[in-house]
């Protein structure tokens, strides 16, 4: 049946993973493939919880436990983020809304669409491209970004992130997570293959969170060129740190493993945290989304 993770108690109490199955020969697979290709989602389960990036990147492990206790909500609400983001993708190119709008038939997402449409373009440039992807260079590994939306002018470089989410997180909050601190870097890096060959400045970049169910409340950061040698030296950092570690430890943070699938296996709790204090956002792990990368405009060097 493949390999297993187990949790060792041997020392001290603490969890230490392991592997069980022939397919490791009984040893802990801790080291990155040679084609391993990062994303925002898989750096975030590395700095939120390196037991977790191990688990679910390192070790493949499978493991079904629900993240939220009700599971029926969090799938209806996962439904509706992706239905929405699919009608945008369709209106970006070309649909007219008015055939759109005849197609939904669930209220909040038809409120989303008729904000969107009401303000979700505002200042946003002409030359677009929807859903679009690019992967960098990052030391020997690949960086993916996946965005909703890019808008380009002359002087401008404008991300869009559209959220569905039931709360805005703090700005601070945002600004420390790993989406926001990617896809700025990334578009910085590789986006000479969206501007005739020339690199975009960093200044001309802004990224835009923008919340459906809060009637486009923007969260916007902008950029500059300390900023992207800041982020390049701090995701370098993080690969180094991977690609040296023998032992992945479990997160200090209890509280977010009650959103963990892992929980139960780390032995941190069997029961699934509440829906409603979980800051409800669609899903952005790329590593499990059907993808085909050879659509993905990749930047040589």
């Amino acid at each position: 049946y493949g390999p297993q993770w187990r949790p060792d108690r041997s020392t001290s109490g603490s969890v230490s993973a392991w592997l069980v199955g022939t397919a490791a020969g009984g040893r802990i697979m801790n080291h990155l493939p040679e084609d391993f290709i990062f994303s925002q989602s898989s750096l975030q389960d590395y700095v939120d919880c390196p037991r977790r990036f191990q688990l679910k990147y390192l070790l493949r492990q499978r493991y079904p436990a629900p993240e939220v206790d009700d599971l029926l909500e969090f799938e209806r609400r996962m439904a509706q983020g992706e239905r929405f983001h699919h009608l945008l993708h369709q209106h970006a190119v070309g649909l007219p809304a008015e055939v759109l709008q005849k197609r939904i038939d669930d209220d909040e997402v038809r409120r989303w669409f008729d904000t969107y449409m009401a303000n979700g373009l505002s200042d946003v440039p002409e030359r677009r491209y929807p859903e679009y992807s690019l992967t960098v260079p990052l030391g020997d590994y690949r960086l993916l970004a996946k965005f909703d939306l890019l808008a380009l002018s002359e002087d401008k470089a404008l991300i869009i992130d559209w959220k569905t989410s039931r709360h805005v997180p703090r700005r601070d909050r945002l600004q420390r997570r790993l989406q926001t601190i990617v896809y700025r870097y990334v578009l910085a890096k590789g986006g000479t293959a969206l501007n005739g060959g020339q690199p975009i400045p960093p200044e001309q970049i802004e990224m835009r969170y923008w919340y459906a169910d809060h009637e486009g409340q923007v969260v916007a950061f902008a950029y500059d060129a300390a900023q992207f040698e800041a982020d390049e030296h701090y995701l370098t950092s993080l690969v180094s740190e991977i690609e040296s570690r023998e032992r992945f430890p479990l997160t200090d943070d209890t509280t977010r493993c009650a959103y963990c699938t892992y929980r139960s296996l780390c032995e941190r709790g069997i029961t699934a945290g509440p829906l409603d204090e979980w800051e409800l956002d669609e899903p952005t792990d790329l590593d499990e989304l059907d993808f085909d990368f050879d659509q993905i405009a990749e930047i040589e060097f």
